[in-house]
């Protein structure tokens, strides 16, 4: 690594850094924070079709399946949806970037406010689910259909909530282990700025 320049020369000191051998400017960190807000939006494209995708299912439950139990998880489980999406939109929208100098810690902001967004993964978008996806197992278990047999909704309750514990551990790992890559990313931001508190 190459000696820093004197503090407040930022255009120097991203000029003299060398990253896996290419000299790392303004210019290209203008393009990896382009690049970065770019994976932000399509990601939050691919979760709000998901959630489209959960509201047209859980909604077709309370309209197919008897039962106030199922009714009422599947209404609950279109409200987590619903939550999920105004949260993501609130906690880890994209930004636009700003003109000037402030591109890099705009950047190392963006990726503060991403990392935390995927740390509290757990608590914005995991546990709204938990109470409507309960109630609809919960349903399978005690509210027998008009087909089928009760020992085999049992089998089929049991196997679908193993799944749905699977699905949210792996969801929680992918996002915690994307926040770690995030905050090795600031910690890298961090040896190149000088002064200033950082989280």
């Amino acid at each position: 690594m190459t000696t820093e320049p004197p503090a407040g020369d930022i255009k120097k000191l991203w000029r003299n850094q060398k990253t896996e051998g290419t000299a790392v400017t303004l210019e290209n960190i203008h393009e990896r924070t382009s690049q970065f807000q770019r994976v932000i939006r399509t990601r939050n494209l691919f979760e709000y079709g998901a959630a489209a995708l959960v509201i047209v299912v859980f909604a077709a439950y309370t309209w197919i399946f008897p039962g106030w139990i199922m009714k009422t998880g599947s209404a609950l489980s279109i409200l987590a949806a619903l939550f999920v999406s105004w949260q993501l939109h609130r906690r880890g929208s994209a930004r636009d970037l700003p003109g000037g100098s402030g591109i890099v810690e705009f950047h190392r902001r963006e990726l503060v406010r991403q990392r935390d967004t995927l740390r509290a993964v757990w608590l914005w978008y995991l546990l709204p689910f938990v109470p409507g996806i309960a109630l609809v197992m919960l349903s399978r278990w005690i509210e027998p259909l008009p087909w089928g047999t009760p020992a085999w909704d049992h089998v089929l309750t049991a196997f679908s909530t193993v799944i749905v514990v699977l699905v949210f551990g792996i969801v929680w790992f992918v996002n915690a282990r994307e926040a770690v890559k995030l905050q090795e990313k600031i910690g890298e931001l961090d040896k190149l700025l000088e002064g200033g508190d950082r989280d």
